[in-house]
């Protein structure tokens, strides 16, 4: 069973958000949290932002592109719309980020408004509105701005954000996967991404299906390839049940509740068999004797990610002693009386 350890480590590495993307992604939120906290209208609405996103839960992955400013108006009342806290918001984002050389630095989406920072890379911010709400299993969570519609009175769609970073935050700790569930999720949405690029349905839609995968007790180690293998089996197997068998996809944040998941059926469908095909895939590579070929299907399901110069490269590092094409390399053998000899590996004995 080829463990491959410095590779799987540098996977995570070169998969690992940028210095430049951790130090970017706070100031960003903050000029958003701020410009909306200094607006009267908004302040007497109870305006509490918080981060929320994969950013937050720290499982986002190379680059970060986005940062979501989660607005709690914890004071608002029950008749205002959708459309009204919208335009609120996006009154006060115009003014404060003003269209620059003719690019328009703040965008009204179906549910939040989309501020750019082209100064960071290209890294923008969602603000989104929440009013607070008891579901109908008396839970206390919030609503935001259906996506569909808007402007419909009851266009309201339930979410719970921040209790998907306790959950994350509890399977992470050493008395449940001891550090290895955050890195392991990082590489489910690597392998989402590698394999389906930007199609949906989306990062979020994997971490939901990791979340009830780990919970099931198969998720198991004790290496990295280990704890890869069996979550990308796992999860398959509940995005085969929520979107091949019509089941759904719970939400683990709100018992009872079924995920709002976007995409066609045929995009969702298409998620479920790439994830078990990718699971077979790398079962037989955990379980082969042949630590190339393994390296190399893991190489194949990881793909490629920007590295911190922009180029882009393998995340899965191949063995030293390994072929790009998942073959061994062949070293000359040395004869007596030979003037040179090939390089060794500094081993002895």
């Amino acid at each position: 069973m080829p463990e491959l350890t410095t590779q799987f480590d540098a996977a995570l590495s070169a998969i690992e958000p940028t210095t430049d993307d951790k130090d970017n992604a706070p100031k960003a939120h903050a000029a958003v949290s701020e410009a909306l906290a200094a607006d009267p209208v908004i302040a007497d609405w109870g305006f509490k932002p918080i981060l929320i996103g994969s950013y937050k839960r720290r499982v986002s992955i190379r680059r970060v592109k986005d940062v979501d400013v989660f607005g709690r108006l914890t004071a608002v009342d029950d008749d205002v719309l959708p459309k009204e806290l919208l335009g609120e918001f996006e009154r006060v984002l115009r003014k404060v980020f003003p269209t620059v050389d003719g690019k328009v630095r703040v965008k009204r989406q179906a549910r939040s408004l989309q501020v750019a920072f082209p100064e960071f890379d290209g890294l923008y911010v969602d603000a989104v509105p929440a009013r607070p709400w008891t579901s109908l299993a008396g839970l206390a969570i919030w609503q935001l701005p259906k996506r569909e519609d808007g402007d419909d009175p009851n266009g309201w769609q339930a979410t719970n954000p921040e209790e998907l970073t306790a959950i994350t935050t509890e399977l992470n700790d050493v008395h449940h996967f001891d550090g290895m569930y955050v890195p392991t999720v990082k590489l489910l949405r690597q392998t989402r991404r590698s394999l389906l690029g930007k199609r949906k349905p989306g990062g979020l839609t994997v971490e939901l299906a990791a979340v009830h995968a780990f919970r099931t007790g198969r998720v198991t180690g004790p290496t990295r390839a280990d704890f890869y293998v069996t979550a990308l089996q796992e999860t398959g197997t509940v995005l085969y049940d929520a979107f091949v068998l019509g089941l759904g996809l719970d939400d683990p944040t709100m018992p009872g509740e079924k995920a709002v998941i976007r995409g066609t059926d045929e995009e969702k469908r298409a998620l479920a068999n790439a994830f078990l095909d990718a699971a077979a895939k790398a079962k037989n590579a955990l379980d082969s004797t042949d630590k190339c070929a393994a390296a190399k299907t893991f190489r194949d399901l990881l793909g490629k990610a920007v590295d911190d110069v922009g180029d882009t490269d393998y995340v899965f590092p191949m063995p030293e002693t390994c072929n790009a094409d998942g073959t061994a390399k062949r070293f000359a053998a040395v004869t007596a009386g030979d003037r040179t000899v090939p390089a060794g590996n500094r081993r002895f004995g």
